[in-house]
C-alpha cells in the first residue's frame, strides 16, 4: 500500500505524461528529485558534478541531463537516473512534475519530476565520467528555510552548506519551486498519523 505522503504528492503535482512544454528554442533536460526512506527518514540524492564539464561544473544537482530525440521527458529523467546513481530503469515509481525552469546562462528549459525508490535502496553508484560523488540530504533540512543562507554582497543567492558541498544556483531553484507542494503534502500526513481529538 502507498505511503499517504506519496498519495498525496500524485496529487498536488502535474501527471508525468501531463507536465506541459519546455520554452521555444531552449535545450530540453530533466531532473529528478528521488524521495526514499533511510532511518525512518525521506532521503533525496543529489550529484556532486565533477570540475571539468562543460555545463554546472563542480555544482551539486538533482540526477538529470538532456533528453534524446524520440524519448519523452519521464524517460529521460529515469536513463539519467540509472546513468549517474545506478539505480535501474523501473525501479523509480514517478509520482509527478513541478513547473519548468529556465536557465538563461545554459538556454536550458529543465522538468523536474519527484519519484520515489522504494525500500530496499542498495548503494548508489556515481558516473566517474561526469560525477564526484552522491550527497543525500534529508528532505526536512531542504524544506526547512532556516538551513538555506543567503551570500553575501555583491551576488546575492540562496544556499544550502551540507556535508562540504553547497547547494544553489539552478538546483537551489528547482527545490525552491518544489517545496511548497512537497511541505503541504508532509505537513497533511503528519496531521493525519496524529490521535483523534476526544469527544
Amino acid at each position: 500500500m502507498k505511503d499517504h505522503f506519496l498519495l498525496r504528492l500524485e496529487q498536488l503535482f502535474k501527471p508525468v505524461d501531463g507536465w506541459g512544454e519546455f520554452r521555444k528554442g531552449a535545450r530540453h533536460a530533466a531532473v529528478t528529485f528521488v524521495l526514499y526512506r533511510q532511518a525512518g527518514r525521506w532521503m533525496v540524492p543529489f550529484v556532486r558534478r565533477r570540475a571539468d564539464l562543460r555545463d554546472h561544473p563542480g555544482q551539486v544537482a538533482l540526477p538529470g541531463g538532456g533528453v534524446e530525440t524520440g524519448e519523452s521527458a519521464w524517460e529521460a529523467a529515469e536513463r539519467e537516473v540509472a546513468e549517474e546513481i545506478g539505480v535501474p530503469a523501473g525501479r523509480l515509481v514517478p509520482l509527478g512534475a513541478g513547473d519548468t525552469i529556465y536557465a538563461a546562462v545554459t538556454n536550458f528549459s529543465v522538468v523536474p519530476f519527484i519519484a520515489h525508490l522504494p525500500d530496499p535502496v542498495e548503494s548508489f553508484v556515481h558516473d566517474v565520467g561526469e560525477l564526484e560523488g552522491v550527497l543525500a540530504i534529508p528532505l526536512e533540512t531542504l524544506l526547512d528555510d532556516s538551513a538555506w543562507l543567503e551570500s553575501e554582497e555583491p551576488w546575492r543567492f540562496r544556499y544550502l552548506a551540507h556535508e562540504g558541498s553547497t547547494v544553489w544556483g539552478l538546483t537551489e531553484r528547482i527545490v525552491f519551486g518544489l517545496a511548497p507542494r512537497l511541505r503541504q503534502a508532509l505537513a497533511e500526513d503528519q496531521s493525519s498519523d496524529l490521535p483523534a481529538a476526544p469527544g
